[in-house]
């Protein structure tokens, strides 16, 4: 049985989601690599069109060639006894559609919002963590976020003052156990059963002075449905098979996975991109938004510096408006934690 302090113990807020293994490890593993990182384009950049992008075209149109960025007053026309195959930005899904108006089926990402959160579609529906809470707790960091893929993470939290050792003890369905480490970060036990899909977890970290727990937190852990996971996995393939610059396909990713809440997912496409040596920056103002929903304001700060560097490099204008107007919501966030750390 799972012991928590009352006295100590402080629950996130937040509302609730596996992919297979070796297929994120291929696929992250492919945007790490630096080929394919020069002359790569973000959709932000919109094929220097007027307008805000909602969709790629893929296949199937007569007027549109792959890959044309579209436009959500836009037409799309297939080729006669044949459906255009799009990939919509909002969704993060491939669609076929008929003669309409691209507008008709995908949102602007501006107009974007997550509505109508039901326990039914609850593990879509994510509050992150705020900038209310108590600083000096063992929060949860990784997996960021709270829906997921990955059954066995490396858990990570932030360190507790005058703590000398930490209780790691996570249940739910099929699953618990509890380890003490002296560290801030656990590999998935190998010893114990891996989380199952579809179900929710709690983790609970409780930070020990010598033989006494003096805090502690619960955070939940929602493992994505095994049918949501293979379209999600589709979705992914069909987009590897386009042949992209790898930061134009790891954009396309960060949307298919932010249109499921998978932060940790998102971040971790990113960061490889970072790591390869992108100089798009797209991709570092992307970083910079997914670190905010992580409530990880200083790493945003970091990307959305890179991100506005890059962007004036190349007169991007509209990639620097967006990373200087999340640069400005990540100092304010952090100005937030280094008072609630001064007491």
């Amino acid at each position: 049985m799972l012991i928590v302090p009352k006295s100590t113990a402080k629950r996130k807020k937040i509302s609730n989601s596996q992919f297979v293994s070796i297929a994120l490890i291929v696929l992250f593993s492919s945007f790490s690599s630096v080929g394919g990182q020069a002359q790569s384009i973000g959709r932000s950049d919109s094929d220097e069109r007027d307008c805000e992008v909602v969709a790629k075209v893929i296949s199937g149109d007569i007027n549109w060639t792959p890959q044309s960025k579209l436009c959500k007053d836009d037409k799309i026309h297939p080729v006669r006894g044949r459906k255009v195959e799009i990939f919509c930005y909002s969704h993060g899904k491939v669609l076929y559609l008929t003669d309409s108006n691209v507008g008709e089926h995908c949102l602007p990402l501006s107009q974007r919002r997550f509505e109508n959160c039901t326990l039914k579609n609850g593990y879509t529906c994510v509050t992150p963590k705020g900038p209310g809470e108590d600083e000096n707790m063992p929060t949860l960091i990784t997996p960021y976020g709270v829906v997921i893929l990955n059954t066995n993470p490396i858990l990570s939290w932030s360190a507790a003052p005058l703590a000398t050792s930490y209780m790691v003890q996570m249940e739910g369905k099929g699953v618990n156990w509890s380890v003490e480490v002296k560290a801030t970060q656990l590999p998935y036990p190998k010893d114990q059963p891996a989380m199952e899909s579809g179900n929710v977890y709690n983790v609970n970290v409780v930070a020990n002075r010598g033989d006494e727990p003096i805090a502690a937190t619960t955070s939940i852990l929602l493992v994505v449905p095994t049918d949501k996971a293979q379209e999600i996995a589709m979705t992914i393939n069909r987009l590897q098979s386009l042949n992209q610059f790898q930061d134009e396909l790891a954009i396309d990713v960060d949307s298919v996975y932010q249109a499921e809440n998978l932060v940790n997912e998102s971040i971790l496409v990113l960061k490889a991109r970072a790591k390869a040596g992108s100089k798009n920056p797209t991709i570092y103002r992307l970083l910079g938004d997914r670190y905010l929903e992580a409530y990880l304001p200083s790493a945003a700060i970091s990307a959305y510096a890179t991100a506005s560097k890059l962007a004036r490099k190349e007169n991007n204008a509209d990639e620097l408006v967006k990373a200087e107007a999340g640069a400005k919501i990540a100092d304010q966030s952090q100005k937030k934690v280094e008072r609630a750390k001064g007491g």
